[in-house]
């Protein structure tokens, strides 16, 4: 209560945007403060999908809360009552408060963008304490198929994008936020499957430019060593909506998936692919934070050497580059 105290009464509203499914969805928030109190209003997001992309009521107030702790009072601890002074609603039957039978398999796909359309109504406030938009949801991608003796396997993993860039420092390549899930690693996945994953690197360029850079996605090849078709359905987001930056920072790169055959999904769902094919994941990156003329000319040098910012987009963004071959600045 102390920490909601200590900002001024007022209102602020931010509205951000989800790929979603059949259409891109809208989510508006308006927080209202007034003592030591907040309410957390979704009116005017989108209405339930048909597909499993909704949300319940109990998880988008899970999700609105954490976001508001994160930046109002990270070091209490986490308890019923610490939450008593925020209320959190939504009109019934919209995606972020779905109503039986909707389907909400997928909710992470939306709830995972709420606190970032949170951080952006706090910046008008508390732009010193809250980050840029960052990859939002966890991309799930599940494989179905048979092996060469025909039986049947499945596998999901999941993979993460970049964060979005903090005021005081750059943001986490292929890291998970809000969810703090881990990826699995390539090891793991070819000795449990007959997936081979051919590369896995952080995906350069990816990350906003900022005074402090967005977090880079990654990019992952994989195919299936058996010569039979697969099943292949990602949960995956931002193929259209980038994530923003902050404070005069430029956007995350928006997300790619291609295949070997020519393919490129621009939608969520499942797809038989040819045995042999190769799927090419591009996750997407963090916003940046702040004016990119005012990065440290030594760390744009630094992401330069260390190949996660090309010199083409060091000099077009932050006006210097640095030349890997003698490390030296040209």
């Amino acid at each position: 209560r102390a920490a909601i105290a200590a900002l001024p009464d007022g209102e602020w509203r931010n509205a951000v945007y989800s790929d979603g499914y059949e259409e891109p969805v809208r989510l508006e928030v308006t927080l209202t403060k007034r003592g030591d109190e907040m309410w957390v209003d979704w009116a005017g997001s989108s209405p339930e999908s048909s597909r499993g992309i909704n949300v319940v009521l109990n998880y988008t107030h899970a999700y609105t809360t954490y976001a508001l702790k994160c930046a109002l009072a990270p070091e209490v601890p986490n308890n019923e009552g610490s939450f008593r002074p925020v209320h959190v609603s939504a009109p019934p039957g919209s995606i972020l408060n779905a109503q039986h039978p909707a389907p909400v398999g997928a909710r992470h796909i939306i709830g995972h963008f709420l606190p970032g359309a949170i951080f952006g109504a706090l910046a008008q406030v508390i732009p010193d304490r809250v980050m840029a938009e960052g990859a939002a949801n966890i991309w799930n991608i599940q494989l179905t198929g048979k092996d060469d003796d025909g039986r049947l396997w499945t596998y999901v993993w999941f993979s993460t994008g970049g964060t979005g860039a903090r005021p005081t420092s750059d943001g986490i390549s292929a890291a998970a936020f809000p969810s703090g899930i881990s990826g699995v690693p390539s090891e793991v996945i070819e000795s449990l499957t007959p997936v081979v994953i051919h590369r896995r690197e952080l995906r350069q360029d990816s990350g906003g430019a900022g005074r402090y850079r967005g977090g880079l996605g990654q990019t992952l090849e994989f195919s299936v060593r058996t010569g039979n078709p697969f099943a292949f359905s990602p949960l995956f987001d931002r193929v259209q909506f980038a994530a923003q930056g902050a404070d005069g920072g430029q956007p995350g790169a928006l997300a790619r998936i291609t295949t070997s055959t020519g393919e490129e999904f621009d939608r969520k769902g499942a797809r038989i692919l040819p045995g042999g094919t190769r799927v090419t994941l591009d996750l997407p990156g963090g916003g940046g934070y702040g004016d990119p003329r005012e990065r440290d000319p030594a760390a744009v040098r630094e992401d330069v050497l260390d190949g996660l910012v090309s010199p083409a987009a060091a000099r077009s963004a932050y006006g210097v580059v640095s030349n890997p071959a003698d490390r030296e600045p040209s």
